[in-house]
């Protein structure tokens, strides 16, 4: 494992994000899973046999059949976006921009909980799933 100094660590420190063109709030998390190949089986009659007798098995040779869309959490201090159960499912453009990265397109928003305890801040999360294509 190759070693890793705090000068080589791309700082999450100013991350932003913002949906339909309004600015999500302060981030305090992102995720964002990138999504899933999806596999089919390609393997041709004359594929490679390893082994013999009852022990022989064929090499399987696989393709890509589709990849998944990105999904996107994240995790807010709430600025007053709103944002009402209505939203869920709409589509907008999800820009979120990072120090060195971004993920950008036309997202649905899937989820969100607004957290408000006593003598805390307002915390907002938001699930989005990219429409991909």
């Amino acid at each position: 494992m190759a070693d890793c100094y705090e000068g080589d660590a791309a700082s999450a420190q100013g991350t932003t994000a913002s949906w339909g063109g309004d600015a999500l709030g302060m981030l305090t998390s992102v995720q964002v899973n990138a999504g899933r190949a999806q596999l089919v089986d390609v393997t041709s009659v004359n594929a490679t046999v390893v082994g013999s007798g009852t022990n022989s098995r064929v090499l399987r040779e696989v393709g890509v059949a589709s990849v998944e869309p990105a999904s996107v959490s994240l995790t807010a201090y709430s600025t007053g976006i709103a944002v009402s159960q209505n939203d869920r499912g709409d589509t907008r453009m999800l820009n979120v921009q990072g120090n060195g990265w971004s993920y950008y397109g036309n997202a649905i928003l899937m989820d969100y909980n607004l957290t408000a305890n006593v003598g805390g801040f307002v915390t907002i999360s938001m699930d989005f799933q990219f429409t991909g294509g």
